[in-house]
């Protein structure tokens, strides 16, 4: 029966794996279809759009599985026997202890009979041995006694000393491993310090450097003003011109005050830092000389511990023989008594076991009902004889199954990328075969919480087990149907959203760069820069976004799609703004991710082709980066970068298989 279970479960797994495939054959089927439709009406494509709305927004995993009952028991006979009555049939309703079949119970009776007269003499046996033992314990009662009290006082003394040796020690230790990790801080202090004092030394070079740069600025700038006042006063020069000396003196005038300022600062910033690096170098070597007496008092202690410890441990051995010595005399005397009781009492207990044996097989010659439920299976006829499902050879065969109809559960299989948005309660639709037109409703009740290894997919990703208790169980939902399942993962009434076709997936080189604050504001999201690397390559580019509270990595910078040679991982770059401003010394830190772009119908359409031909390439509308959220099997949820009303236009299989071989080559 049990092979057979196995059997059908297995059966009904391939089945799913064939619906699985079937599924994944018809989706590729389409696929192809589409891409083979759109090559043929690339004009079509090609002017294709879509408006961002928002609405109804479900997402859902889709699996099948099988309905059974959550409780299922297949009851067995306890006893071996013939059948004399059956009570129930297939099909009925039962209650829990209710009797469904009596099995014939003389020779169980019998047996009983014989335990209760074994149990009887059994008892005799061992009261007449405590007897003997009672008369034989008096007379060395008060001799033990006083050993064991002495052996009591030894031990006592030991245990007191053994805590408050490991009490001492224990502290000894805390102390020594406090000291360490103290030592350890103020060395991790002292590396950070001079880990500062060298940025502090690497910023004052940088500071004198820009204090030098600003003295011949402001030195030409005031050669300049002096050499215009001069002419000025000849009439060769306008006062315009005098006036531009005279405003460039004062910038530069300004810069090299400001530099100087900053040299002084950064001056005192590294005595200060010297200063620190001296007051830890002190305290290190103070926590040095405090850890070596906590671990010299750590090994005293320790050893006068021990001293006292021999010598407690030699005062309870003394007295254990004594009590030892004692004992052996007494139990000499007691020895042939206390045998007897304990051969009468391990046959008084062998006999109390064998009569409750047969006790417990004589009711059970009438089975019961473990559950309440209908009997889907009844294997047996009466007068048949049937074996013990107790045995430890080979266990009996079920005789009848009981389930619970009221409770029914589809148990289905989801893959290991998708489990983890699946949760205790969410919501479930429920088809199957039988009722193709009707949605029954079901909620996740329980996740296997680990993968299943035999129900790994054909390509190798394994699965986890999750049980759907169906709502209501409808009584025309019978056991072993299969079903089809819907879980709602999110569920959402008024959602922006984008056609799937319609939102362009890029591999994009981002620069995390790390701009000056004064100098952010310089800055806007969408707006086109051009950047630098250290070997004088410029790449177009464009702000993506801008994080004013982030100390570093507060501006994100989207490589345009055309960008060659540039590697990922942390530099330096120049950047150049559109209205000839420049940011010099940018660090940032280069890398490549995924990231999403719709063509925004913004009013114009950027053409490739020449001499007045449409080219078949040309890509319509604006590039603009978006953010999404979740997908369905239809759309894109939109969390940044669309309004509601937006109109994007819809890229063409050849423009996205243009962009896939483009992310290939960079």
């Amino acid at each position: 029966m049990k092979k057979l279970i196995v059997f059908q479960q297995k059966q009904k797994k391939l089945c799913n794996c064939a619906r699985l495939l079937f599924n994944i054959f018809l989706v590729n089927t389409i696929t192809i279809s589409l891409i083979i439709n759109g090559c043929n009406k690339k004009e079509e494509e090609e002017d294709k759009m879509e408006v961002v709305r928002y609405g109804r927004f479900v997402v859902k995993i889709r699996e099948t599985g099988n309905l059974e009952p959550l409780v299922s028991v297949a009851v067995r006979s306890n006893v071996e026997g013939e059948i004399e009555r059956i009570l129930v049939k297939e099909g009925d309703f039962v209650q829990k202890g209710q009797e469904l079949i009596k099995i014939d119970p003389q020779q169980i009776e019998e047996q009983k009979h014989q335990a209760e007269a074994s149990r009887d003499a059994r008892r005799a046996s061992l009261d007449q041995a405590k007897l003997r033992i009672y008369l034989a314990e008096k007379q060395q009662n008060s001799t033990i006694a006083q050993s064991k009290n002495a052996v009591a006082v030894a031990q006592a003394n030991l245990d007191s000393n053994q805590a408050t040796s490991n009490q001492q020690i224990r502290q000894a230790q805390a102390n020594i491993a406090t000291t360490r990790n103290l030592l350890e801080q103020d060395q991790i202090s002292l590396n950070q310090s001079k880990i500062a004092l060298q940025q502090a030394e690497i910023q004052l070079q940088q500071y004198q450097s820009n204090s030098a740069s600003s003295k011949i600025n402001y030195d030409n700038a005031k050669a300049e003003y002096n050499r215009s006042t001069e002419l000025f006063q000849k009439k060769f020069i306008s006062k315009k011109s005098l006036d531009d000396a005279k405003a460039s003196y004062a910038t530069a005038t300004s810069q090299y005050e400001s530099a100087r300022k900053n040299v002084e600062s950064q001056i005192r910033t590294v005595e200060s830092q010297r200063q620190n690096i001296y007051a830890r170098n002190r305290a290190i070597e103070n926590r040095k000389t405090t850890l070596k007496l906590e671990e010299l008092n750590l090994e005293s202690t320790t050893s006068a511990q021990e001293a006292r410890q021999k010598q407690l441990e030699a005062e309870l051995k003394n007295a254990q023989t004594r009590l030892q010595e004692i004992l052996e005399t007494s139990e000499q005397q007691k020895e042939l008594t206390v045998h007897s009781e304990v051969g009468a009492q391990a046959a008084l207990l062998e006999s109390e076991s064998r009569l409750k044996f047969e006790t417990e097989r004589l009711a059970w010659t009438t089975m019961v009902a473990p559950i309440s439920g209908k009997i889907t299976k009844l294997s047996v006829e009466e007068g048949e004889i049937i074996t013990s499902g107790r045995s430890a050879f080979s266990q009996g065969p079920a005789i009848l199954t009981i389930a619970d109809l009221s409770k029914m559960v589809v148990k289905t299989y989801i893959n290991e990328v998708e489990i983890a948005k699946v949760m205790i309660g969410q919501k479930v639709e429920i088809r199957v075969d039988a009722y193709p037109k009707k949605t029954f409703q079901g909620i996740v009740s329980e996740i296997a919480p680990s993968a299943d290894v035999q129900q790994r997919t054909s390509s190798g990703i394994v699965t986890f087990e999750v049980v759907v208790e169906v709502v209501g169980s409808p009584p025309q939902l019978l056991p072993g149907m299969s079903a089809d399942i819907d879980i709602i993962i999110t569920e959402k009434s008024d959602i922006l959203q984008l056609p799937i076709e319609s939102v362009i997936i890029s591999e994009v080189l981002t620069v995390q760069a790390n701009i000056p604050l004064m100098e952010l504001s310089k800055l806007q999201v969408d707006q086109e820069i051009t950047i630098e690397n250290l070997v004088g390559k410029q790449f177009k580019s464009t702000v993506g976004k801008i994080f004013p509270e982030k100390s570093f990595g507060n501006a994100e910078i989207l490589l345009d799609k055309s960008a060659r040679g540039i590697r990922t991982g942390p530099t330096e770059i120049k950047i150049y703004l559109q209205d000839g401003d420049t940011l010099n010394g940018i660090e940032t830190n280069i890398d490549s991710g995924k990231k999403y772009f719709v063509q925004l119908d913004d009013g114009r359409t950027t053409k490739k082709a020449k001499k007045g031909k449409k080219d078949e390439n040309e890509e319509k509308g604006l590039r603009k980066r978006i953010e999404v959220g979740q997908r369905n099997n239809s759309h894109f949820e939109i969390i940044n970068g669309l309004a509601d009303g937006d109109r994007i236009f819809v890229p063409s299989m050849k423009q996205l298989t243009q962009q896939d071989d483009n992310d290939d080559k960079r």
